[in-house]
């Protein structure tokens, strides 16, 4: 007796382990602010599974957001305008779209044919492994000197995701919990404008981009662009060719343009300010959003500065002669700075 129930527990447990739930993953992504009167914040939230063979059936997305960017109640003020993507392709429709608090909302789909068919390609979509667009949104800003504030509420997303049954008209669970990839609490929505002159230019940002892929981060002005570079490698995208990688904020970059352009980037502004510089040659960023003045911000490490030299124009700041031409730093541009030993600098907070 005491062996068949040993058996039974193994036959149990084993059959427990063959049952596995399919894994949704959320992200957002393609921030963009559009001009206009008024602005609007736009973005997109992603999904994909961690295996594949399931049909999506409901999706339930609750967001938190800032409502001294973008008021209270957005939904029944008209302030939100939600478009389709790929992953919701004619078979799904929007069934629920309303304020849930004065600072959050929901958005609920459902498949219009899951009360008649069973889960097949015919009828539905299959949540590819890659991520892949599910829906647009579009919020019009109220006040831009805020940060977005917008997550995934995970509490009240997890365990409500169902994916089609293949041999029942019946939804099944998604695995509880769903995985988050990002967020854009802290995503400032004034972004970084950069203005770029045609020739060579010294690039950097006081804003660690949402995207640092360099290849996504300047895709707008990929027509513009002939290459990227900084000391530790170069982006070529007329050869496709990139050795760069991400963006990286503690560095400054040369970029060479082939007419006038701009370019915005999108992202949170940090609180750690101060950067390390090594001894000979650095191609340093300016991690302010406003003007710093030169003599000041270089004052404490003064014994082991050569000097400053603007990327691509004229400004210098070379104490040893008495000579300064580059009174200030300017944000978005980029310089070369020359040390004897090491040392760092310390931006400051602009109001």
């Amino acid at each position: 007796m005491k062996k068949f129930y040993t058996v039974l527990l193994l036959l149990v447990f084993s059959g427990s382990l063959a049952i596995s739930q399919t894994q949704l993953s959320f992200r957002f992504s393609n921030p963009l602010i559009i001009e206009g009167s008024p602005q609007l914040f736009q973005f997109d939230v992603d999904i994909k599974a961690n295996e594949t063979g399931t049909f999506v059936r409901d999706i339930q997305i609750y967001f938190d957001y800032n409502p001294l960017a973008f008021g209270s109640n957005i939904f029944a003020n008209g302030k939100v305008v939600v478009t389709n993507l790929d992953l919701m392709n004619g078979l799904y429709q929007i069934v629920n779209q309303a304020d849930n608090t004065n600072s959050k909302f929901v958005v609920i789909t459902e498949a219009t044919e899951e009360m008649d068919h069973i889960g097949s390609a015919a009828w539905f979509n299959e949540v590819p492994l890659t991520f892949t667009g599910f829906l647009q949104f579009q919020i019009e800003i109220a006040d831009s000197n805020e940060t977005a504030g917008i997550s995934f509420d995970q509490v009240l997303m997890n365990g409500g995701q169902y994916n089609q049954s293949t041999g029942l008209i019946e939804p099944v669970a998604y695995l509880n919990p769903n995985i988050y990839e990002n967020s854009l609490s802290n995503l400032s929505l004034n972004g970084h404008e950069l203005s770029l002159p045609s020739g060579w230019f010294g690039i950097s940002s006081y804003l660690n981009p949402f995207n640092e892929n360099v290849e996504t981060l300047f895709a707008p002005i990929n027509n513009e662009l002939i290459i990227l570079q900084n000391f530790a490698g170069f982006y070529f995208p007329g050869e496709n060719v990139n050795t760069l990688g991400d963006w990286n904020r503690t560095s400054g970059y040369m970029i060479k343009v082939n007419s006038n352009c701009q370019m915005s980037i999108m992202g949170s502004e940090t609180d750690d300010k101060t950067l390390n510089l090594t001894s000979g040659w650095n191609l340093m960023p300016v991690l302010s959003s406003c003007d710093v003045n030169t003599t000041e911000i270089f004052a404490s490490i003064l014994p082991n500065l050569i000097i400053v030299k603007e990327v691509a124009g004229t400004g210098v700041f070379w104490p040893e002669q008495g000579i300064n031409s580059l009174p200030y730093l300017k944000p978005g541009k980029a310089y070369f700075v020359k040390m004897a030993g090491e040392g760092s600098v310390t931006f400051p907070v602009c109001n």
